[in-house]
């Protein structure tokens, strides 16, 4: 079971699909401010994107661990391998956000919107390639 296949599919895409779109986004944004440019905008932007996207891959890499033949027949390790620490690195990011927005009458404007496209990808990769890889599991553990 090559696991390298399923880590692309949930984490890498989804990172290239969120550096493209948030530059595409941060362009489209037109952002205005009395210290920051436009241009110096966009880079920012990728540059936070990029950062996200490392730590998506370093947290999901957990994935891996179903290699290991103990975890991989358990659906309840297959889910905490598979989601722990992305999900809870996203669901600590998604609470930060929302709370500073309420707390300093922020609004959920822009820079919600560009969090969303940050997480949104990951969530629908990690979801979809689990799905795939427990019909997988299952199907191959029947024959």
């Amino acid at each position: 079971m090559n696991l390298f296949r399923y880590y692309k599919k949930a984490v890498i895409y989804p990172s290239l699909f969120l550096l493209f779109f948030s530059a595409i986004y941060s362009i489209i944004d037109n952002y205005k401010s009395d210290w920051q440019t436009a241009k110096s905008a966009i880079i920012m932007s990728i540059i936070a994107s990029f950062i996200y996207f490392l730590l998506m891959c370093v947290f999901s890499s957990t994935i891996f661990l179903n290699r290991f033949q103990k975890l991989n027949k358990n659906l309840f390790w297959n889910i905490l391998t598979w989601f722990l620490l992305p999900f809870g690195y996203i669901i600590i990011v998604l609470i930060y956000d929302i709370t500073n927005r309420i707390k300093y009458e922020f609004g959920f404007g822009n820079g919600f919107i560009y969090l969303l496209i940050m997480t949104l990808p990951f969530i629908i990769g990690l979801w979809w390639t689990f799905m795939k890889y427990r019909q997988k599991i299952t199907t191959v553990g029947t024959k």
